[in-house]
């Protein structure tokens, strides 16, 4: 799908019927942070990912429920193949955390958009398009190169102390790799917990 010809989508089809979807990057990022809780079970996680997405909307039969979380999926992907998440280029996915990298978002986002976070809403789309261009002159994308850089021994003594020293600083805490996030996603659908079971509670 694409952003410039095809907008940006305010509903998904469900067994034919367009249902409304929440669309603020607020429930995107709370819709990851509940992905990566490892606290949570993958049937409390569907249940989540449809009262964030769709809440109040009644889905009656386990083929309606599946097409849901495949659309809420297709939707947090913003509309890009499962399999080119991750692929915007080589080595691994930047690692941040929307909880602890808050701060240095907001920062970056004003910083080179003039965008105040706290007071304006975006599309989920809008967002990721903008986060994932943020030029390497915000702090934030300065933290993400040190959390990324590779201490080769080209390097003089005092470079390689700097970089270990702001590895150390920015490092994030132990928690899963966020390469990860497709995977779990994958899980949820095919051999997690089974979405059907919300129709028993």
């Amino acid at each position: 799908m694409n952003l410039l010809i095809d907008g940006l989508p305010g509903s998904i089809e469900i067994e034919g019927r367009m249902i409304p979807i929440k669309t603020s990057f607020r429930t995107g990022i709370l819709f990851e942070q509940m992905i990566l809780d490892q606290s949570m079970d993958d049937l409390e996680k569907i249940e989540t990912m449809l009262e964030l997405y769709i809440p109040g909307q009644s889905l009656n039969t386990e083929a309606a429920l599946m097409e849901a979380v495949e659309k809420i999926n297709w939707f947090y992907r913003c509309g890009t193949p499962a399999e080119t998440i991750g692929s915007d280029g080589p080595g691994e996915v930047p690692p941040f955390n929307y909880e602890i990298d808050a701060d240095y978002i907001y920062a970056a986002f004003r910083q080179a958009y003039n965008i105040d976070l706290a007071e304006n809403e975006l599309h989920w789309w809008q967002f990721r398009a903008l986060f994932k261009s943020l030029p390497e002159t915000t702090q934030f994308m300065k933290i993400i190169g040190f959390r990324t850089v590779r201490i080769s021994s080209k390097l003089s003594k005092e470079q390689k102390q700097y970089y270990e020293r702001m590895k150390r600083l920015y490092r994030l805490p132990e928690s899963k790799n966020r390469q990860q996030l497709e995977s779990d996603l994958a899980t949820i659908l095919m051999n997690g917990g089974n979405p059907a079971a919300l129709l028993d509670q």
